[in-house]
């Protein structure tokens, strides 16, 4: 069986930031829809992280389903930490939404409206600063 895209962008996630000492829980969104992938601590600062490969060749919405994007409004309107990484392979880059703009993320947009993300790195990623603007933000 192959290894589904957003399986592999955990794998990448986890094998970069073990050292940074961050616990991570993984879920299975079967369990109740609209919950994040995963959920990240570090010294007292906890976040959660919806994980998207973005397969179009811009950057123009991000697929959330409605229980997504619900659940990410109401999490940030209570100043909960979620966001959104998203992986670009045509582009070998990745880029961090903040939940709060859920609604935003998922509305199509012309040709001359590209999505801004919050933070970006390409290939080489910065993982560390990945976290850095996780924690920070």
């Amino acid at each position: 069986m192959a290894i589904k895209p957003e399986s592999k962008l955990w794998q990448q996630l986890r094998d970069n930031t073990k050292h940074m000492g961050i616990l991570w829980t993984r879920l299975e969104s079967w369990a109740t829809p609209g919950i994040p992938d995963l959920h990240g601590i570090k010294d007292g600062c906890c976040f959660w992280l919806e994980l998207k490969v973005h397969r179009l060749k811009s950057l123009k919405s991000i697929n959330l389903s409605p229980h997504q994007v619900a659940w990410q409004t109401q999490y940030s309107t209570q100043k909960g930490h979620v966001w959104n990484l998203v992986s670009h392979p045509s582009s070998s880059s990745i880029h961090i939404f903040h939940g709060r703009r859920a609604m935003d993320l998922v509305r199509k947009r012309k040709k001359d409206d590209p999505l801004t993300p919050d933070w970006s790195t390409s290939a080489p990623y910065d993982w560390e600063g990945l976290i850095n603007h996780l924690l920070s933000s």
